[in-house]
């Protein structure tokens, strides 16, 4: 395998039922058969396209790993999401890496870090790439008593980057070093400061400048802790999150959690969790908190359970961030078996201005990867682990204003459409429905529903269209076209 660019044998599976300038693609079978680690980039190139990367690695004929490792980039239409571009970076141990436009506005930076085995040296790759997929001007950069384990974590500055390795048993490096390679600042911590596997590194405070980092630990029960750094990267404070008084009956799982810093005194943590009730029964799905920055204490909490609650659910949260505008997009999965991945757009208050589901994508089961994009989008990448085949997922923040009624936000969301024999609902936390009844075309009512208002019964219905109406104990209506198959 070289760097020439390879001729990828694709099956496209396009949906066709989402709003304009959304878009899904699983992109599968890849021609030389390799297997994916993760998709765990993405990045909006100058014109307005997308560039992702996966790692792959081969097997042999018994199925054991090989020495062949390298590094996929594919470049997407924005629109569509048709490959338009790839190239293969063939490499000798793939590991975690940095993938971000140039902050000096010259290309893009491919970041890794590489351990030799034989040697046992590790080592820094800085590479420049260019919207024509051409890599150039390679610097290797050795780390002296640098961790074995590899890079967990990159961190983008304006004139330097952040690498947050670890060595597998707890042990911490985290290094600032700018775009030539250049050491500046470099802290070493024990488990004892942080969780076992780092999760995340964000900004945390603009003026002055720190950090937070978090991590978990796989014990039992499973902790969750996240740490404040300085800007010369010295630890400040920990803050372990676990069962307590204040959350008598929720439990915070480790699955990819993530924070996000708000302003000088307040952030959101997204996090799993399990709540378990008297009578026996659980609920599974991702919260979202607002808390104090001085005190760490909740101001307020939205619970989104998952649709199936069984006892195989393991929800994750696969980003949430804060876009310009002030409004707060969370995106979240599970991988219980039902690939379930949930878009929400929430405003500074936490109350939800829409929400929609994105069901059976390719049958992936790795999403880590949302990156909001310029024209006020996101994008989320994804893979399957057991297969060569990915997907990627763009998703327009004015979801709802595509609605044929143009200004009406939905306070809920439902699927599938067409449904067969029922369709199913879920509402805004802070929202209560009192009626949801169904008409032909020619307005005449077949039924109406006043309990267990999160589904609606199709049976006995010919194929055909027909109108969902939903009134709200506030008295506000929606009305929506629903198809029976």
């Amino acid at each position: 395998m070289n760097k020439k660019k390879l001729i990828l044998i694709l099956a496209m599976l396009m949906a066709t039922t989402f709003a304009k300038g959304q878009s899904y693609s699983a992109l599968e079978n890849y021609s030389f058969g390799w297997y994916i680690q993760y998709m765990e980039n993405l990045v909006e190139l100058q014109d307005g396209n997308i560039l992702t990367s996966t790692r792959l690695f081969n097997v042999d004929a018994t199925g054991h790993y090989t020495d062949d490792y390298g590094y996929c980039f594919l470049k997407l239409n924005r629109e569509d999401a048709t490959i338009m571009d790839s190239v293969f970076l063939p490499d000798g141990y793939i590991n975690y890496h940095l993938l971000e436009s140039n902050p000096t506005g010259d290309g893009y930076l491919f970041i890794n870090q590489v351990y030799d085995s034989v040697t046992g040296s590790n080592f820094m790759k800085i590479r420049h790439l260019q919207d024509d997929l051409v890599f150039n001007d390679e610097v290797v950069v050795p780390l002296i008593d640098t961790l074995n384990g590899g890079a967990d974590l990159f961190l983008m500055e304006e004139e330097s980057f952040i690498m947050v390795s670890h060595d597998g048993h707890g042990s911490h490096t985290i290094q600032r070093f700018s775009f030539d390679g250049t050491l500046m600042d470099r802290a070493v911590y024990p488990e004892s400061d942080f969780g076992l596997i780092s999760l995340g590194i964000r900004v945390w405070s603009e003026s002055p400048k720190e950090y937070v980092l978090w991590c978990y630990t796989p014990s039992s029960p499973q902790s969750f802790y996240y740490s404040i750094l300085d800007s010369q990267l010295n630890l400040m404070e920990t803050i372990a999150l676990e069962h307590s008084a204040q959350y008598p009956n929720v439990y915070f799982w480790h699955h990819e959690n993530a924070i996000e810093s708000i302003d000088d005194i307040t952030y959101l943590l997204a996090t799993p969790y399990q709540k378990n009730f008297l009578n026996g029964n659980t609920q599974c799905g991702v919260q979202v908190t607002i808390r104090d920055k001085a005190t760490h204490t909740n101001q307020k909490t939205v619970y989104f359970p998952l649709i199936n609650q069984t006892n195989s659910n393991s929800p994750y949260v696969i980003g949430v961030r804060q876009a310009e505008d002030g409004n707060i997009i969370l995106a979240y999965a599970d991988l219980s078996g039902d690939n379930q991945l949930s878009v929400v757009m929430l405003d500074a208050n936490l109350s939800v201005l829409w929400q929609e589901y994105y069901l059976n994508l390719g049958e992936w089961d790795y999403a880590r990867c949302m990156k909001l994009l310029k024209n006020e989008g996101i994008g989320i990448v994804g893979s399957r682990s057991s297969a060569p085949r990915v997907f990627v997922l763009f998703v327009n923040n004015d979801y709802d204003s595509l609605d044929e009624q143009g200004i009406t936000v939905r306070p809920y969301t439902y699927w599938p459409n067409p449904a067969q024999s029922e369709l199913h609902l879920i509402y805004s936390p802070d929202v209560q429905p009192a009626r949801i009844e169904l008409y032909d075309l020619q307005g005449r009512l077949l039924q109406t529903q006043t309990q267990n208002l999160e589904s609606i019964g199709l049976e006995g219905l010919s194929a055909g269209q027909y109108l969902m109406k939903v009134t709200l104990k506030d008295g506000k209506t929606f009305t929506d076209k629903v198809v029976k198959e």
